[in-house]
């Protein structure tokens, strides 16, 4: 081969090596981290059927310094990532996406095929960064049996950091699924505005925290710059404090480059009470370096003097008349029998379809699923509440196994009580209910219901669909099966529950006269009570502030034992929930077996 060829051979491979070379480079840019990520921090989206799933996440100049400081520079495409290989570009399906103004405002579409794990996508033209908020993130076809498409980092979410639109109808934000795995790719002389920049956030505390006082909480930590961070200076700040409170927090581990984490460290909270009362973090140094502005990372607290322990309320949807009601049941009584404390557990015979057991309470509850079209069989809800990391008030039927009906039930006893309901029997049988509210509720208006509920009903005598011919059914299945927490009677004069009256400090007495109906011949009785909202408007706005019970033998005499699996244990917790191993080194308000002390 001559020379001058062998010049021209070179020559190409020159200029095919520039061509296929980006441009320039690119740094991410985001709110969850753009590199390696534990399994166990990975939660995935999706809707379960075959339709289009997009996800995006808010860039925000008005609540973001960073983007306001990228003005006039240019978006080039996106990072994402992706629990499965979805290769649908051929058929215009899997695609990165940008909006402006609304996450429905598209204005750039590339198509891509994507594969697990992360994934860099450009746009054919950058997108440039004004004032208006900027939407990136992913759209692919989900079909059913896949993994779910969109992937979040679950152990903080990031405000406007979750926000999904399923099969291409409504965009809807998430607020307690995490934050997506989706970050902005930028010009690389873009870093130099956040390279010495971080965000924070409270990502776990306690039930309730007390105002003007520390409270041991999770801090999230995500590091946007190109560096190791190893302490930082955090200034904290909850609504009602008249000033920040400043700390300095030295990390065991440091947070990698564009990389995240959860530490534990001692937060402050701020003066004002109520139920979501707004907490924020600033980080203002980075290895003892002056940061630069960032996104400050805002929080809801429950703030409160008032400290109560949760008994969650289990509301099950059933029917003699559904086929996959038995199973949920079955594995519904295991998890009860395995779970360590204490719950309270009704059965609501409609959604579905009316039997036997069916009451007025019953009927009233169906408006909780949102509409005809949405009833059904099997169904279950925990303090008629949205659980963290669901979406729906509402569940249907989970694995065939008892897991993931106590994962549910610590999710709801993890939950802030926002009341105290106490039951008492009297000597001539009237039930009386008490308790107190917390005082920054005591101008809501609540409801309060009561109910005698009934266990242990054979289904021998009143029969039950789906108790055979399913082979994958329990072999014990028709031997553990009974009818329970059926509603007998309500003491109330509204079936939905009455309007509940307190005094200025929250207290409240409610006494109804004794009522021994007929029942179905079952194994025993129990008194029912919970403090709770109603809005038929908004479903999420249906809370249960908590529930209580008396256990009553099968003649209606009270036992003495209530429904705990677990006895009570001497622990002590402070008024912020921590538990206190040792005798407590100064006087305050305690709380052991569940019941206040001042030591």
């Amino acid at each position: 081969m001559n020379k001058r060829l062998l010049l021209l051979i070179a020559i190409l491979n020159c200029q095919l090596s520039i061509f296929n070379c980006p441009l320039s480079a690119q740094v991410p840019y985001g709110y969850a981290p753009a590199g390696n990520v534990a399994t166990e921090d990975l939660a995935a989206l999706g809707g379960g059927k075959n339709e289009f799933v997009q996800g995006m996440v808010c860039f925000d100049p008005s609540a973001d310094p960073v983007l306001r400081r990228l003005k006039g520079k240019s978006i080039l495409g996106v990072r994402c990532y992706l629990r499965a290989d979805y290769k649908q570009a051929r058929q215009k399906r899997s695609a990165v996406l940008a909006s402006t103004g609304t996450p429905a405002n598209i204005q750039r579409t590339t198509y891509a095929d994507f594969t697990q794990g992360w994934n860099d996508v450009l746009f054919d033209a950058p997108l440039p960064i004004g004032d208006e908020p900027i939407y990136l993130g992913l759209q692919a076809y989900e079909t059913i049996g896949t993994p779910y498409p969109l992937v979040t980092y679950a152990p903080a979410t990031v405000p406007q950091s979750c926000i999904v639109n399923l099969a291409k109808s409504k965009w809807e934000e998430f607020t307690d699924r995490g934050t997506l795995l989706v970050s902005a790719l930028l010009e690389e002389d873009a870093a130099a505005e956040f390279a010495c920049a971080a965000y924070a956030q409270n990502t776990t505390h306690p039930q309730t925290v007390a105002p003007d006082a520390d409270f041991t909480g999770g801090l999230y930590i995500h590091n946007f710059t190109a560096e190791p961070i190893h302490s930082l200076e955090i200034a904290m700040q909850g609504e009602g404090a008249a000033a920040a409170t400043l700390r300095t927090l030295e990390l065991e581990q440091p947070v990698p480059p564009q990389g995240s984490t959860v530490i534990t460290a001692q937060l402050r909270a701020g003066s004002a009470e109520g139920t979501a009362v707004g907490w924020t973090a600033t980080v203002t140094r980075i290895n003892q370096a002056a940061a630069q502005p960032a996104r400050p990372g805002t929080t809801p607290l429950y703030v409160t003097l008032d400290n109560f322990l949760r008994t969650p309320l289990v509301e099950e949807f059933t029917s003699q008349r559904c086929v996959a009601c038995p199973q949920m049941a079955y594995f519904l009584e295991k998890a009860f029998e395995k779970y360590t404390g204490d719950y309270v557990y009704v059965s609501h015979h409609t959604g579905f379809a009316e039997d036997v057991f069916t009451t007025q309470p019953d009927r009233e509850i169906v408006y909780i699923f949102g509409g005809y079209e949405n009833e059904y069989n099997p169904a279950i809800m925990y303090n008629r509440s949205v659980l963290e990391g669901e979406s729906t008030v509402i569940q249907g039927i989970r694995a065939m196994a008892p897991d993931p009906y106590i994962e549910a039930l610590s999710a709801a006893a993890a939950m802030p009580a926002m009341a105290e309901v106490q039951l008492q029997l009297g000597a001539d049988d009237a039930v009386t209910v008490s308790g107190r509210v917390a005082r920054d509720l005591v101008q809501t208006p609540l409801r309060l219901s009561c109910y005698l509920v009934e266990d242990g009903i054979s289904a021998v005598r009143y029969p039950q669909k789906g108790l055979d011919g399913d082979p994958d059914a329990p072999a014990d299945l028709k031997d553990v099966f009974r009818h329970n927490g059926i509603i007998l009677h309500y003491f109330t004069a509204d079936a939905a529950g009455d309007l509940l009256s307190v005094n200025a400090s929250g207290q409240y007495s409610v006494t109804y006269p004794a009522a021994q109906p007929e029942g179905f011949g079952g194994t025993r009785r129990r008194l029912v009570a919970f403090v709770h909202r109603l809005n038929k408007d908004n479903l999420r706005d249906n809370a249960v502030l908590n529930a209580t019970q008396l256990l009553l033998g099968t003649d209606g005499v009270q036992e003495h034992a209530q429904m705990c699996q677990a006895p009570f244990s001497a622990t002590m917790f402070d008024l912020s929930g921590r538990r206190v191993n040792n005798a407590p080194s100064r006087r305050g308000i305690y709380i052991i077996n569940r019941q206040k002390i001042i030591k």
